[in-house]
């Protein structure tokens, strides 16, 4: 059986990604999962928040709390856990967040979903008005940032929703996001974190009608392909 590697900025396991990935593999695999916060108690999590001006990633913890924390300080727990994997026998390993960490290696193939959505999503769009979903306020650039990176769309329109709030209040909230995505009038709909759902897919796409792009179906379905080979990936 063919092991993957999944490896997370915060704390496995990651079952709330795993199971929408598994619905789009099509072979049986073994799942091998690290976090870069798994070793740590929440007192030393609450240490590597941003400070503000810094950069945000979002990501939960393994009873489901989100936590916030930087690059900087995830990243040598990032490698540490890829190296684990690689020991642990993991052919592909996969980082379960579309953020660039352009700075980690590895002995086998890497995948970045950031790089991948980033291309599929420039494919698709062609001039259209695109919307994006961030998991956090703070994640929302500027218009000034937003005129830099524009994937090829004639405007981008960004907004928030947590894939981590309570269920009454995520309801709530990607309601209002997909409204006011809605009501900018978008073309297509990126949802930006891989840690978002088909249930959050179901209502951006409902109140919408318009195609909304899952970066953890996406990804799946590219592993899916990796996997297909015949032979051994390093």
């Amino acid at each position: 059986m063919r092991k993957i590697g999944m490896i997370t900025i915060g704390q496995s396991p990651r079952e709330d990604i795993i199971s929408v990935m598994r619905n789009h593999f099509t072979q049986q695999v073994e799942i091998l999962q690290r976090g870069a916060l798994d070793d740590l108690d929440p007192p030393t999590v609450a240490e590597l928040r941003p400070k503000p001006g810094q950069p945000t990633l979002v990501t939960r913890m393994r009873d489901g709390t989100e936590v916030k924390v930087t690059h900087e300080a995830v990243l040598p727990l990032m490698q540490k856990g890829i190296d684990a994997l690689e020991e642990a026998g993991a052919e592909i390993i996969v980082l379960l967040c579309t953020g660039g960490f352009p700075e980690l290696q590895s002995e086998r193939m890497l995948l970045r979903p950031g790089r991948l959505l980033h291309g599929v999503i420039t494919a698709l769009v062609d001039g259209a008005r695109l919307g994006v979903v961030m998991p956090s306020a703070s994640q929302v650039p500027s218009p000034e940032e937003r005129r830099e990176e524009r994937w090829g769309a004639s405007d981008v329109v960004i907004t928030s929703a947590s894939p981590y709030a309570e269920p009454e209040i995520r309801t709530k909230e990607w309601k209002r996001a997909a409204e006011e995505l809605k009501g900018r009038g978008v073309d297509l709909v990126y949802l930006g974190c891989m840690g978002m759902n088909e249930e959050m897919k179901e209502i951006v796409q409902q109140v919408t009608q318009k195609p909304v792009i899952l970066a953890s179906s996406v990804v799946a379905r590219m592993v899916d392909e990796l996997i297909g080979l015949g032979e051994a990936i390093c």
